[in-house]
């Protein structure tokens, strides 16, 4: 029988999705050794990445789900192996890892299981008088140093005008599973649920407001590489007065969505950082969407003619970007209230250390040495 080169088995078992391959470390050590190596690991996610294939929708909360984007036709229920309150919810996801926002946050890749719970991070500034705190998380990949990083910022505002007074921000590196102080944001953020989640390009991105022009809108970047802030230029053609204004990301693009009392107008950027490659993707009527107040993009249908919408936290339509029609989706086990989050599957490591795993080889070995102590104690009358 021919022996199957390496090669093409490796350029066979990056297309599978990471259940299967999981299940296929069994087959031979040398399968288990390509599969958990670093670069197999970032073939497996370029190759999904390229050709959108292995990808979910992970919602988050009354409880977690997934569901497959190619199939949109159930949610299953996810198990976690940490422990998940059902009003916690989900930042958002990259490369596959996702930042739970629980107490304290966990990092989770839910299709490997792997997961990675914060240490604490206590807050070192004193609370001002007259003011309350509120935290905020943004979570993504530092590609120059190969690191994923947690951003914490903890806004402090005035009890009633909610005026923004101060804050401090801390940063968590998963290489050295540590917290460390920065410089503080010196803009505040919008009054979001607890997540700042939309990460591109190796940044997280905000709508803030001009302090120079009052009333006036910037996008503002923070760099998870160099740790620096700087300005994402808005479209030119835009007309933010009479919008609401967010960031968000569809197709790995940062996009610009806008809403009013009467539209719903989306604007993409193809070309990261450059102004003019700014286009109006869609703009849709709220009748059209039945008058929902919150709309956002989560992903592309394979053949990319498609925009999968989330309509405020409680249902899922197509717009068909040629015909300009839209189809509302039916998923079976779709909880009636839930949080999006597009997922690709991954086998990214988190630092390599499977808590469930590991917790479960520490009580075998407390289990032996138990053992060891009472065969000790019986053979040899020691009282130990």
């Amino acid at each position: 029988m021919p022996i199957v080169p390496l090669e093409l088995i490796e350029d066979i078992l990056r297309r599978l999705p990471v259940k299967s391959l999981k299940r296929f470390r069994a087959v031979a050590k040398s399968w288990c050794s390509l599969i958990d190596s670093e670069n197999f690991i970032k073939l497996h996610l370029r190759q999904s990445l390229v050709t959108n294939s292995n990808r979910h929708l992970i919602l988050g909360g009354l409880g977690l789900y997934s569901v497959d984007l190619d199939l949109l036709d159930k949610a299953h229920v996810i198990t976690t192996p940490f422990y998940y309150k059902s009003v916690d919810g989900i930042c958002n996801s990259c490369n596959g890892i996702v930042l739970v926002m629980s107490e304290p946050p966990v990092l989770w890749n839910p299709f490997s299981r792997e997961y990675k719970i914060l240490p604490n991070c206590s807050v070192e500034l004193p609370t001002p008088l007259e003011s309350y705190s509120k935290t905020v998380y943004g979570f993504g990949y530092d590609s120059r140093n190969d690191d994923y990083k947690v951003v914490r910022v903890v806004e402090f505002r005035h009890r009633l005008s909610y005026m923004w007074l101060a804050s401090e921000t801390t940063i968590y590196s998963l290489k050295s599973n540590s917290w460390r102080r920065i410089e503080d944001f010196p803009y505040p953020l919008p009054l979001l649920r607890g997540n700042w989640r939309v990460h591109v390009n190796g940044s997280l991105h905000t709508v803030v407001e001009n302090p120079d022009d009052i009333g006036a809108l910037r996008i503002m970047a923070f760099s998870l590489q160099t740790e620096k802030h700087c300005e994402v230029m808005m479209p030119l053609r835009i007309r933010i007065g009479y919008y609401d204004v967010s960031t968000d990301m569809l197709g790995g693009c940062l996009c610009l969505v806008c809403t009013n009392g009467s539209r719903v107008v989306i604007w993409i950027m193809k070309e990261y950082g450059v102004e003019e490659s700014w286009i109006k993707l869609l703009s849709i009527s709220r009748s059209t969407l039945e008058y929902n107040h919150f709309v956002k993009p989560l992903a592309y249908s394979r053949d990319g003619v498609k925009v999968l919408l989330n309509c405020d936290d409680k249902r899922l339509v197509w717009y068909d970007l040629r015909t300009k029609a839209v189809d509302n989706v039916s998923i079976d086990g779709l909880p009636f209230v839930f949080y999006a989050e597009f997922c690709v599957e991954s086998l990214v490591s988190l630092n390599g250390r499977d808590e469930a795993k590991t917790q479960g080889q520490d009580k075998k070995k407390e289990k032996m040495k138990n053992k060891r102590d009472d065969f000790l104690s019986e053979g040899f009358k020691l009282v130990l």
